[in-house]
């Protein structure tokens, strides 16, 4: 089996070209005769679903003239017994004679012959159309239901109460009502249920309410019989539903009066469309052909259709298998002829095929190749091997010219003359007598890469480089670079002598700031430019690159949109670095104060102190800050929840490498200081509630001892008396003594009532060393004497609350 496989394999891959022009012929003539199935197909498709349109169509126009005709006949009957309009002005007119319907409406109390009369006409009402189920007459004057299923009933006892709704939610100035609804009573021990269609003729009415009303039950089961649909078995189904989707017809009789619009989307569609027409939807998760009519008369219900496509074309189904047989017998045809095509002109080829191989080629084993592929595989090698050559060289210019340019910016090419040959092979524009470098910085490159992808950063220094390319590109020729972090390096020629250096200066200012502000237009971020040195060779320009880099890093001081250069750096006079140690630690004082303002301001003074250093000394000062508010932060409790703001040396300085300028600066050490404050705030506020708490608790346990007071308090918390005694006052409004007495007369007073003790032992008890001292301190604070707070006490019986 295995060996059969192999040797089909063989024959297919030496006769590759005799099995494509073979497949060819096949694939052709099966197209042509799978279009021509499909144009067949179409045409029947199309003729058979017109034919079935027309058919329900003709199925719906008949059951529609049917529906309509005798319906309106009905209404037209029902109408003659509509006395609104013909209502006297006085029922107390003994000269007009009123029939029964009428005495029935407009009556304000009926003798017993008289409810008679309207029962028999009421049954001779019902028993003239078989359509009719029964007639009510409502009367509000006389609290009375008239109708020709029993005898006159009030209306709150009225067996049919749903009737009654729908007559109290008659709209004021309505004359006729059309309610579909189901019926469901019990009378005279017997359940009645059938669906109706309550015709209201509203006679009288006052004040928007309904006072007589006429009130006919048509049975829908008689209207199913004139429509007569079919069942849900049968290819198609004709219902009727009204404007709000509600069925009034249908062949499932338990989706009469509900809404179909839950069935699915085309009775939205229907109900939305034209007065008339059909479409193709899914019903019940089929395919079906809806048809439907809208009416212009009674009201207002559409009749709808719908067939179940592939029922009502099982003919065309079966045609449509006879053709994919015949498509298939016809496929089979054309493969034949194929064969027999394929091999009258495939016979000159193989002729050549058989000489070709008989004098040998290029490979050792031609037998496994395909005819073409044998015939053209020397020349396709030689071809390829060039394309591969240009491609090759094509694709990697690009790489090799960012190579070199790297490799002259960091220094890697420490020869000119390795250098020069480089640069003029891969056509390097670097041939002025004197080069510049210049960086763009990306401003907010930490916020860049927190809200970007790396491509997107890739694609940002990209377009960066395109538009320094073409700014530069007018005046002076230059390389761009890409630094593969927040910067692009330009590298520029300066032609000329010496002399022109301050000129070419100028002029790459001028368009450093022209890309700093296309940049901001197109791309919508801020640059900060920065020129090195100049140099004179090639192999140099790592020494300006280097310059450029670190002039840039002084937009710390000068501004994220500032252009600088290291000439003007270089010349600024620095004085003798000095760390503002004192600041510092007013700084720290503070915030341990909680003062958060004072923070601020001495931070405003030592920001103003460090702006004279080099920008070295100034990361190194702002650092030392940032480290002695992290010791500071360090020492605060660690129950305070805040153990994130303690700073190490490695968040420090990632803090501070995410500052632009001294903005970013001040806006990081700002937010740091508040958050500190709050932590030494909440910290003292805890320590001295800890304090009041020991200060009450030790009052408390000792107030009865005539010893205690404030400097007792203070030796025994170990804080100064004055300290205690602002502290105390602080937090709980009172001084420490009232709060002393307070306890003292509180249980004095207790004991007064409660105890037989003379004043002055119950004075000696509670902590006042004097007896006297204790009768003129209790009469100030309660206006009375002991003796007679203890007699109003018990005179009252009833014990003074405690404070």
């Amino acid at each position: 089996m295995h060996s059969t496989l192999s040797r089909l394999r063989l024959y297919l891959r030496k006769n590759a070209l005799l099995m494509k022009i073979l497949l060819s012929y096949v694939v052709t003539g099966s197209i042509l005769l799978s279009v021509l199935s499909y144009v067949l197909y179409s045409q029947f498709s199309r003729s058979m679903l017109l034919q079935v349109h027309d058919q329900s169509e003709r199925m719906l126009e008949q059951s529609y003239n049917v529906v309509e005709t005798y319906w309106s006949s009905t209404i037209l009957y029902l109408s003659q017994f509509h006395v609104y309009y013909s209502v006297p002005t006085s029922l107390n007119d003994s000269a007009v004679t009123y029939s029964p319907i009428f005495r029935a409406l407009f009556a304000d109390a009926h003798e017993s012959i008289e409810m008679g009369d309207i029962s028999q006409k009421l049954t001779e009402i019902v028993n003239s159309n078989p359509l009719i189920e029964s007639v009510y007459i409502y009367n509000a004057k006389a609290d009375r239901v008239f109708s020709n299923l029993t005898v006159a009933q009030p209306v709150a006892e009225f067996f049919d109460q749903s009737i009654m709704e729908q007559i109290r939610n008659i709209a004021p100035g309505t004359d006729r009502a059309f309610v579909p609804r189901k019926v469901s009573y019990s009378l005279a021990g017997k359940e009645t249920d059938y669906h109706a269609i309550s015709v209201l003729f509203v006679e009288d009415a006052a004040q928007g309410k309904p006072q007589a009303v006429l009130v006919f039950n048509l049975k829908q089961s008689a209207l199913q019989q004139i429509v007569k649909p079919r069942t849900g078995d049968e290819p198609s189904r004709l219902f009727i539903i009204d404007k709000e989707g509600m069925a009034i017809s249908h062949p499932q009789l338990s989706k009469v009066n509900t809404r179909l619009t839950e069935e699915g989307d085309y009775i939205r569609k229907v109900l939305e469309g034209q007065d008339s027409g059909y479409f193709m939807d899914e019903v019940d998760g089929r395919k079906s052909i809806i048809t439907y009519r809208k009416s212009d008369m009674t009201f207002g219900w559409t009749y709808v259709s719908v067939g179940d496509y592939e029922e009502l074309l099982w003919n065309f189904s079966k045609l449509a298998r006879v053709v994919a047989m015949m498509t298939l017998i016809f496929i089979g045809v054309s493969l034949i002829i194929a064969v027999w095509l394929t091999r009258n002109m495939y016979k000159p080829l193989f002729r050549l095929l058989r000489k070709v191989r008989t004098a040998g080629g290029t490979y050792p084993q031609p037998e496994v190749l395909g005819e073409y592929e044998y015939l053209n595989r020397t020349f396709d090698s030689l071809v390829s091997n060039v394309h591969e050559l240009q491609a090759s060289v094509r694709d990697g210019m690009p790489a090799l010219r960012a190579g070199i340019l790297k490799q002259l910016l960091l220094g890697e090419l420490t020869s000119e003359e390795e250098a020069a040959e480089k640069v003029g092979r891969l056509n390097i524009r670097l041939d002025a007598s004197r080069y510049v470098v210049a960086v763009l910085r990306l401003c907010g490159y930490r916020e860049l890469t927190g809200s970007r992808s790396v491509r997107d950063i890739s694609l940002l220094r990209f377009a960066l480089m395109n538009i320094s390319a073409e700014t530069f590109e007018s005046e002076l020729q230059v390389e761009v670079v890409d630094g593969e972090t927040d910067h692009i390096a330009v590298m520029i020629n300066m032609p000329g002598e010496a002399e022109q250096i301050p000129q070419h200066l100028e002029t790459i200012r001028r368009l450093l700031a022209s890309v700093q502000l296309n940049a901001g237009h197109y791309l919508n971020v801020l640059l900060t430019a920065a020129i090195g040195h100049p140099v004179e060779l090639r192999k140099q320009m790592h020494l300006s690159y280097a310059s450029a880099l670190h002039s840039s890093e002084y937009r710390l001081m000068y501004g994220k949109n500032a252009i600088l250069s290291y000439s003007v750096i270089a010349a600024i006079p620095r004085e003798a670095y000095a760390y503002p140690f004192a600041l510092e630690k007013k700084v720290v004082e503070a915030v341990r104060a909680g003062d958060r303002d004072k923070a601020v301001e001495l931070l405003e003074e030592i920001m103003a102190s460090i702006r004279r250093f080099t920008y070295d000394e100034i990361l190194l000062s702002l650092t030392q800050l940032a480290l002695a508010l992290g010791e500071a932060a360090a020492a605060a409790d660690s129950d305070s929840g805040e153990e994130d703001i303690r700073l190490s040396y490695k968040t420090i300085m990632q803090e501070l490498a995410g500052c632009d300028d001294l903005d970013d600066v001040r806006g990081w050490f700002s937010q740091l200081i508040g958050r500190l404050a709050e932590l030494f705030k909440e910290r003292r506020e805890n320590r001295n509630k800890e304090l009041i708490e020991r200060i009450q608790q030790f009052v408390q346990e000792h107030y009865r001892d005539p010893g205690l007071n404030v400097e007792a308090v203070s030796e025994h918390v170990d804080l100064s008396p004055n300290y205690v005694r602002t502290l105390f006052k602080g937090n709980t409004e009172k001084s420490l003594s009232l709060y002393i007495s307070e306890l003292r007369f509180a249980e004095a007073r207790r004991m007064l009532i409660e105890t037989e003790l003379h004043a002055n032992k119950i004075a000696e008890l509670v902590g006042f060393g004097s007896g006297k001292y204790f009768y003129s301190a209790f009469k100030k604070a309660t206006g009375q004497t002991p003796d007679e707070y203890r007699r109003a006490g018990k005179s009252k019986n009833q014990p003074d609350p405690d404070p």
